[in-house]
């Protein structure tokens, strides 16, 4: 994938194994010159098409609009019986400490490989196509709708869940284990104290061609400071079926191609450090993304929010990108 192209960049090396070698493939050299680039260039929306803004996370009846889990990061089905809690317990905090954490605040992403294991990510896997067979996906929806024809900005179809939904209990210990993680590194990520996140949103990208063109999650300091993608799509072949993810860090002479393959979970700051694209899909393409929050960023953004309600103002913040 960044074949002849790797940046001269390396992510820390306390932590060998297949999480280093995947951080290692991610970078490559920034496309700008290229076609590709110049096309992804021509398609970016001033500051992203505005996923992250403020009136499209707290505005009652909005589609996008979750439930915020205030104080304690939430619990979740207990972990399958097969090595003690403890040992699960040093792996995770040798996992967020020595590769995580330096992997984050060195590059501002940070992927880790067959994170669960293939019998968990089967499992999740089959909660998933549960769901989207269902018939309960609506369309991504966009903060602003002036912008045009949310289709050519973003195609994917999503479904809003805890994780403790009859038949999503395999979902629920996935966002157990990301919360452990999340709660393991708090304190250590910049300056965030992390108090809460998101329910997970279940996105299919249905392999249609469409995408989502670049943009940032948290332009506007709605209080989202990590993003988290978990991706469940096996024998994935990026040059057949596309779907990269490809994050642009800011002021770095490279990007970062991150391929949708199954049971990988991936780090990225929510803010315009990241805006990043997903480039279009030939197949169906599934993810699961959750937004942590930062406390005092959250706070912040609800009491404008609340303010803007007070002045009558919502509609301006709707529309903001």
């Amino acid at each position: 994938m960044a074949s002849g192209r790797e940046a001269a960049v390396r992510p820390p090396t306390e932590l060998s194994g297949d999480s280093v070698e995947s951080m290692r493939k991610i970078f490559i050299g920034h496309p700008e010159s290229s076609e590709d680039g110049d096309r992804a260039g021509r398609k970016e929306q001033p500051d992203g098409p505005a996923r992250g803004s403020l009136g499209a996370l707290l505005s009652p009846g909005n589609s996008g609009e979750v439930r915020v889990v205030e104080g304690a990061l939430p619990s979740g089905p207990s972990p399958p019986k097969r090595a003690p809690v403890r040992e699960h317990r040093r792996d995770a905090q040798r996992l967020v400490l020595h590769y995580i954490v330096p992997c984050m605040n060195a590059y501002g992403l940070c992927v880790v490989d067959h994170f669960l294991g293939s019998r968990i990510a089967e499992k999740i896997f089959q909660e998933v196509l549960a769901l989207h067979l269902s018939d309960k996906f609506q369309d991504g929806a966009l903060a602003s709708q002036k912008l045009g024809s949310n289709k050519a900005i973003r195609g994917d179809k999503i479904l809003w869940v805890e994780g403790s939904e009859p038949g999503c209990e395999n979902i629920g210990y996935l966002l157990k284990k990301m919360d452990k993680l999340i709660m393991y590194a708090d304190g250590k990520l910049g300056h965030y104290k992390i108090r809460g996140r998101h329910k997970a949103m279940v996105a299919c990208y249905p392999g249609n061609g469409t995408g989502y063109v670049r943009h940032v999650d948290n332009p506007n300091g709605d209080g989202r400071c990590i993003t988290c993608i978990y991706y469940l799509n096996k024998n994935w072949d990026s040059k057949l079926h596309g779907g990269i993810l490809r994050i642009f860090p800011e002021g770095r002479s490279y990007v970062a191609d991150v391929e949708p393959i199954f049971d990988r979970l991936l780090f990225f700051w929510s803010d315009r450090r990241n805006p990043h694209e997903v480039q279009p899909s030939y197949a169906t393409r599934y993810a699961m993304t959750v937004w942590y929050f930062d406390a005092e960023e959250r706070a912040e953004a609800k009491k404008k929010f609340r303010n803007l309600v007070d002045a009558g103002k919502t509609e301006t913040v709707l529309s903001e990108d």
